[in-house]
C-alpha cells in the first residue's frame, strides 16, 4: 500500500548541540552549489508505442475509422457475405440479407473504403466498432456525443447511426441520417446516450434495400469531455495536469517510418491520409505534431517535437515556420488560417530518434539544421542520439553505445552549430526499471567531457527524452527517482527529463514496454508509481542542487540535497532501495531548520502497481514534523522500497548566492 510505513524523527538537535554517532550519516552543505537545475525535469514522453494516442489521448473514440484494416471474419448473420475493415464486425437483424465489400475504386482516403448493401428482406444491415482493441467504447448518459460520417451512395439511402449495448440488446441513442450523393459527403451527427455504459459499441445500419459506401467515421465527446476545445480526451488532460509535468516530448520510435510526415498531419482530420505506422501499421493522422503543440500550449509545459530524418529540409523548415512563424509568412498564414494567429513559441525540435549519429546522419542533419536556422534563429535543435553504457575515455573509440564507436559526427555536428553560433542539445535515454540497476547515466558525465572537449567553444547541453522500462511498478518508480535524482546533480548540462510511456491503455504491452506513467481505459484513468514521481518532484522544484554527501549507505540511499535562491529552503530527495527501513542522521551544517519539516512519502512493495479497481492502492502520504529552533541535525528512518522528499524552511546568513564556490562534473 501506499502509505507512510515508517517515518519517525528520531531527535531533532538544536544548533550546537553533539550529535549521537549514526551508523549512516548525510551531510549537507548548502554552500556548496553543484548544479542549476532546471525546472523541466520532470516530463514525459508521447511515443504512441502502445496507442497512447490512438485510443489514448485523442478524443476519437472509434479505432479502424478510415476502414485500412485488412478483412475480419464474418461471424453474425446467415445471410451475410462478403469483407468488413478488421476492426469492424457486421450486423444484422431479421431476415435481411447483405453483402460487404472493400472497394479501392476512388477511396476516400488511404486504400480503400467499406461497401455495404442490404439486398432483400425485413430487418437491418450494418457494421459496428468497439474502440481500440474493440474493448468497448465508454459513454455516459446524458452526455453529448459528437460524430462525422463521410458516405457515397449512386442513389439516396437512410442509414441509422446509434450508441448501443455490446450485444445490440439495448439502443444507447440513435439518429437519422441520409447519404445523397454519388460523390463523397461530409454527414454531421449527434448522439446522447441514455445510459451510462464503459463498454458500448457504435453502429451504422441500413434497414431498407440500398448500397452506401462508407470512408471514415469520426465520434468523440462533446465539448464537456475534451480538453481546452481540442480533440483531447478533457480527463486524460487534466490526469497530465495534475501530474506536474513540465515539458512533454512527441517522439519515439513511431517517428522512424518513412511516412511519418508532418504536412500529412494538418488539415480536415478527416481528409488526412492514414499511413503505415512503425507499430501499427494501420495508423491515422488524426492527431499529429501540430496538435500535440497545441496541447502543451493548452497545458502551459515545454513541447518538443521530432521529425522523420527523411523529411526534406525545406518541410521541416516549414514545420518550424508554422509553429513559430508570424502570421504574414507563408506558413504561419496557414496557422492564422486555422484559427490561431498567434505563434505556439516553439522552443525545441528534435531531429530523429534514437539514431546512429554518423556520418550518414550528419549529411541529413546539416541541410535540416541550415533550413531551419535560416527560418527560425531561436530555435535549437536536438539531437536525436541513443545510449552509452559505458564511461567515454577516447571519443574516437569507445564501447557500449548500441550503434556507434565514435563521436567523430557529433565533433561535426558542434563545428558545424559553432558557425551559426547555435546551441545544440543531444538526447541521451537511460534504463530505469530498478534503482539498483539503471544503465545509461554513468557514462553521461564523460559524454559531455568529450563534447567540450571536441569543439570548446560550441554551445551545447545534454537531454534525457527516454527514461525506460519493461515495468510500471514501484521498483520503476524508485528507479526513476534516483534517475532523475542524480541527473539533477548532473543539472548543468543536463537540462530535460522525460520519462517514457506518458500514457498506456491497460492491457495493451505490444513490445515488452509495460512501463505507462499514467494508465487508462476507455471508460477513465489513473496513475501509476511513477507518475507520482514526477508530481512529487514537480510540486517541490528548487533551482540549486548543493552538495549532499552519504556515509555507511553505498548501494542503500541515493541523496540529492536542493535548496531555494535564496537559501531559506532545504529539500532532501532520499531513494531508499533496500527492502527494510534505513536509520540515517542529517547534518545540515550552517542551514538552520525552523518550524516544521514537510515529508511527502512513496513506498510500499517493490511489485505494488495500481488497477482500474484499485486506482489508489500505491500513492503517496503527507506529514509535517515540528523543529525545535535553529535545529542543523536529524535523525529520520527511511521506509523500505521508499522515495521521501523531505523540505525544511530556515536559512543562514546570506553569502551571495552565485558568487560560492561550486563543483561541476561537465563542459558546456
Amino acid at each position: 500500500m501506499g502509505v507512510l510505513s515508517r517515518w519517525s524523527v528520531i531527535a531533532f538537535v538544536a544548533a550546537g548541540t553533539q550529535v549521537q554517532a549514526s551508523p549512516i550519516r548525510i551531510r549537507v552543505d548548502t554552500e556548496d552549489i553543484i548544479a542549476h537545475v532546471s525546472h523541466t525535469m520532470t516530463g514525459a514522453c508521447l511515443e504512441d508505442v502502445n496507442h497512447e494516442v490512438y485510443g489514448g489521448i485523442y478524443s476519437q473514440m472509434v479505432f479502424g475509422e478510415s476502414f485500412q484494416e485488412p478483412p475480419s471474419p464474418l461471424t453474425e448473420g446467415a445471410g451475410v457475405r462478403g469483407a468488413v475493415s478488421g476492426m469492424w464486425r457486421p450486423v444484422t437483424r431479421g431476415e435481411a440479407e447483405g453483402t460487404y465489400e472493400l472497394v479501392a475504386d476512388r477511396p476516400w482516403v488511404g486504400a480503400q473504403s467499406q461497401r455495404m448493401s442490404m439486398a432483400s428482406g425485413r430487418g437491418a444491415v450494418g457494421i459496428e466498432n468497439r474502440g481500440l482493441n474493440r474493448w468497448g467504447i465508454g459513454v455516459r448518459e446524458g452526455a453529448p456525443y459528437e460524430g462525422i460520417l463521410i458516405a457515397r451512395a449512386e442513389r439516396p439511402v437512410a442509414l441509422t447511426v446509434a450508441l448501443e449495448k455490446a450485444d445490440g440488446s439495448l439502443h444507447y441513442a440513435e439518429a437519422n441520417v441520409t447519404a445523397t450523393d454519388v460523390r463523397w459527403q461530409r454527414i454531421a451527427f449527434t448522439l446522447t446516450p441514455s445510459a451510462e455504459d464503459a463498454a458500448a459499441r457504435f453502429s451504422i445500419w441500413l434497414d431498407e434495400p440500398g448500397t452506401v459506401d462508407l470512408g471514415y467515421v469520426y465520434l468523440s465527446p462533446g465539448e464537456w469531455g475534451r480538453f481546452a476545445g481540442l480533440p483531447v480526451r478533457r480527463d486524460v488532460a487534466e490526469a497530465l495536469a495534475e501530474q506536474g509535468l513540465t515539458v512533454l516530448r512527441y517522439g519515439g520510435s513511431m517517428v522512424n517510418t518513412d511516412e511519418y510526415r508532418w504536412k500529412r498531419m494538418i488539415g480536415p482530420r478527416e481528409a488526412r491520409p492514414p499511413y503505415r505506422g512503425f507499430w501499427y501499421p494501420y495508423s491515422t493522422n488524426g492527431w499529429g505534431i501540430v496538435d500535440f503543440v497545441a496541447l502543451c500550449e493548452a497545458l502551459g509545459v515545454l513541447g518538443v517535437p521530432a521529425a522523420n530524418m527523411g523529411e526534406d529540409p525545406n518541410d521541416v523548415a516549414d514545420l518550424v515556420e508554422h509553429l513559430s512563424g508570424p502570421a504574414y509568412t507563408e506558413w504561419g498564414a496557414r496557422r492564422a488560417a486555422d484559427r490561431h494567429p498567434k505563434p505556439y513559441g516553439l522552443q525545441l525540435i528534435q531531429l530523429g530518434n534514437e539514431e546512429a549519429v554518423d556520418g550518414t546522419y550528419f549529411e541529413r542533419f546539416r541541410p535540416m539544421a541550415e533550413a531551419i536556422w535560416r527560418r527560425d534563429e531561436d530555435i535549437t535543435i536536438v539531437v536525436g542520439d541513443f545510449m552509452y553504457g559505458k564511461p567515454i575515455e577516447d571519443p574516437y573509440r569507445f564501447e557500449g553505445s548500441p550503434v556507434i564507436t565514435s563521436l567523430d559526427a557529433h565533433r561535426r555536428i558542434l563545428e558545424l552549430a559553432r558557425e551559426h553560433d547555435r546551441e545544440v542539445w543531444f538526447d541521451i535515454h537511460v534504463w530505469s526499471e530498478r534503482p539498483e540497476s539503471l544503465s545509461g547515466i554513468e557514462a553521461i558525465p564523460s559524454l559531455a567531457r568529450a563534447l567540450g572537449d571536441l569543439c570548446p567553444s560550441a554551445r551545447f547541453k545534454l537531454a534525457v527524452f527516454e527514461l525506460n522500462a519493461g515495468k510500471h511498478d514501484l521498483g520503476r518508480a524508485l528507479a526513476n527517482a534516483r534517475s532523475i535524482n542524480q541527473l539533477e546533480r548532473l543539472g548543468d548540462v543536463v537540462r530535460i527529463v522525460c520519462s517514457a510511456n506518458c500514457l498506456q491503455p491497460d492491457g495493451q504491452n505490444d513490445n515488452g514496454w509495460d512501463q505507462g506513467l499514467l494508465f487508462l481505459n476507455p471508460a477513465t484513468v489513473w496513475p501509476q508509481p511513477a507518475y507520482f514521481v514526477t508530481q512529487m518532484l514537480s510540486r517541490s522544484y528548487l533551482p540549486l542542487c548543493v552538495r549532499a554527501d552519504v556515509e555507511g549507505a553505498e548501494g542503500v540511499l541515493d541523496v540529492t540535497a536542493k535548496r531555494s535562491g535564496d537559501g531559506t529552503v532545504l529539500q532532501l530527495q532520499v531513494v531508499n532501495m533496500s527492502n527494510a527501513p534505513v536509520d540515517a542522521t542529517v547534518d545540515t551544517g550552517t542551514f538552520q531548520a525552523r518550524g516544521a519539516a514537510a515529508v511527502e512519502e512513496l513506498a510500499g512493495t517493490i511489485e505494488a502497481t495500481n488497477t482500474a479497481s484499485m486506482p489508489d492502492a500505491v500513492r503517496p502520504t503527507q506529514r509535517e514534523e515540528l523543529l525545535p529552533e535553529g535545529a542543523r541535525a536529524l535523525d529520520l528512518t527511511f521506509a523500505a522500497n521508499s522515495f521521501t522528499i523531505v523540505r525544511l524552511e530556515g536559512g543562514h546568513p546570506a553569502r551571495g548566492d552565485e558568487s560560492v564556490h561550486r563543483h561541476s562534473g561537465a563542459h558546456g
